[in-house]
C-alpha cells in the first residue's frame, strides 16, 4: 500500500497483505462500499459512501454500520504488525457517534495503534464527514482493545 503522506511506500507483509484484501473484500465490507485509502503498518485510513444500504431510516449513516467500519479499519492498521501465525479479535469497543452523515456524502476512518503490546493491541479511530468544499468534520470516535491469537488463519489465496 502507499503511505499517502509522503509518497513512499510503506511494507507490509505479505501474509497482513492478504488478510487485508480478504477483509476489505469481505461480503459485508464489499456490500458497504468500503475501500483503503491508506495502509501502513500501525494505521489504516478507509472510505465508504453512504447509500441506501448503509443508511438508516433517517437517511443517515446507520450507526451499526459506522461501529462495523470502524472496527475493520481498527483491524486493518493492526493486520501488518501481526507474525504470520497470529491473529487479533475485539475484545471492546467505546464508541462516540457524535453527529450523523447524510446519504450520498463521504465518511472516512483512520485508525492508529496507540499501543501494541504482547498480548493486547488498542487502536485508536476517528471517522469524518467530507464536507463538498474539502472539510472534514469529525462524525465518531472510538477506542479499541485487541487481544493476539497464537492462531494461523490462512487467507484465500487470489
Amino acid at each position: 500500500m502507499t503511505n499517502v503522506e509522503s509518497g513512499t511506500r510503506t511494507p507490509i507483509p505479505p501474509h497482513a497483505r492478504a488478510h487485508s484484501r480478504a477483509l476489505v473484500e469481505h461480503p459485508f465490507q464489499r456490500h458497504c462500499g468500503l475501500e483503503i485509502l491508506d495502509q501502513a503498518p500501525g494505521r489504516c485510513r478507509t472510505r465508504l459512501r453512504v447509500a441506501p444500504a448503509t443508511d438508516n431510516l433517517s437517511q443517515a449513516l446507520h450507526g451499526g454500520v459506522t461501529y462495523a467500519m470502524i472496527d475493520v479499519t481498527s483491524m486493518l492498521a493492526t493486520l501488518p504488525l501481526l507474525a504470520a501465525e497470529e491473529y487479533a479479535v475485539s475484545t471492546s469497543m467505546a464508541t462516540t457517534i457524535l453527529t450523523a452523515v447524510p446519504r450520498g456524502a463521504q465518511a472516512e476512518f483512520e485508525s492508529e495503534v496507540i499501543r501494541a503490546g504482547r498480548t493486547m493491541i488498542v487502536t485508536e479511530t476517528k471517522a469524518f464527514r467530507m464536507e463538498a468544499d474539502g472539510a472534514r468534520t469529525l462524525f465518531a470516535t472510538a477506542q479499541i482493545s485487541k487481544v493476539r491469537l497464537a492462531q494461523d488463519i490462512r487467507a484465500p489465496n487470489p
